[in-house]
């Protein structure tokens, strides 16, 4: 059974006239009678009654019509969306974030790309970067957005998104409020507030290294995974830490006192495995590449 036997019978079902059917399938009369005659052999039933005057559905007919409708549509269906994927227009994503990566312009990115493709479903999960950069390289994520300062990149690809300095957070009743800026030494007098050295262990020590080279040993006070709960530790006067300058996860109770000395910035990157990507991956990552204003970047990691 060939589709254009199906197109061919839905024409005759419809018109009820074998010649009317033929014209609008664009064949002649004959072929388009022997098509119709193949069909109902390989069925083995009679599809049309008909006579000089003429052409009626059996009870088969009728049953067949709408399989018929119903299959030509999936066919159609199918075929367009397999053209989608094919453009990377249709499909399903498992992007991974940091909290970090997100207090940024790319949520609002991420929206307008569900706008604009809402034929791709996107799962989002957020991992440290060590976690993140594991998850990629099995499979376990398409796309990542993360700090990746100085971790093993063998099999992966990245661009840098955008780099933010450091300020120290503090309370917003803390004496450095009244400060212009704050040395580290300064900050090495109070109880530090960090992330944990497992999800970023060569930025963890880089900045505790900023410490060293001053001869300075700061008092980490608490550890905490993300920026907001942090800020949540900050704001009840729990201690001091480094957020990114113009923090989105800032709260009230809280206020962003600039550094004095060299410290490491915080650089975001969107990293993919380079050996494998899909079309759908693709052009969800030059999308965010483009919002960001790095697309020339990105494509000459990916070699376009």
């Amino acid at each position: 059974m060939e589709l254009r036997q199906l197109k061919y019978f839905i024409a005759v079902a419809e018109e009820l006239h074998f010649g009317r059917a033929a014209r609008r399938v664009h064949i002649a009369q004959p072929p388009f009678s022997q098509q119709i005659k193949s069909l109902e052999e390989e069925l083995g039933a009679r599809l049309l009654d008909r006579n000089s005057r003429k052409v009626r559905l059996t009870s088969e007919g009728r049953y067949f019509y709408q399989q018929a409708l119903t299959i030509l549509k999936q066919a159609e269906e199918a075929s367009i969306t397999v053209g989608r994927m094919a453009k990377g227009e249709y499909g399903s994503l498992k992007v991974g974030f940091t909290e970090t990566a997100m207090d940024s312009l790319l949520p609002e990115s991420v929206r307008s790309f569900s706008h604009r493709y809402p034929g791709i479903s996107m799962q989002f999960s957020q991992y440290g970067t060590s976690n993140q950069l594991e998850q990629i390289r099995s499979g376990g994520l398409d796309v990542g957005f993360s700090t990746i300062f100085r971790h093993a990149m063998d099999g992966l690809s990245s661009v840098k998104l955008f780099s933010k300095k450091h300020v120290l957070a503090v309370p917003e009743d803390h004496i450095f409020t009244s400060q212009d800026s704050v040395s580290l030494k300064e900050v090495a007098g109070e109880h530090v507030i960090m992330f944990p050295r497992s999800g970023q262990p060569d930025l963890h020590d880089e900045i505790m290294k900023a410490f060293r080279v001053r001869g300075l040993s700061p008092v980490i006070s608490q550890e905490v995974s993300g920026l907001s709960g942090a800020s949540a530790l900050i704001a009840s006067g729990m201690g001091v830490t480094f957020l990114p300058e113009n923090s989105r996860t800032s709260r009230r109770g809280i206020a962003l006192v600039p550094l004095s000395d060299s410290f490491p910035a915080m650089d975001i990157y969107m990293v993919w495995n380079s050996e494998q990507y899909s079309n759908t991956s693709g052009v969800f990552m030059e999308w965010v590449a483009d919002y960001f204003s790095v697309s020339k970047a990105f494509a000459e990691e990916v070699g376009v």
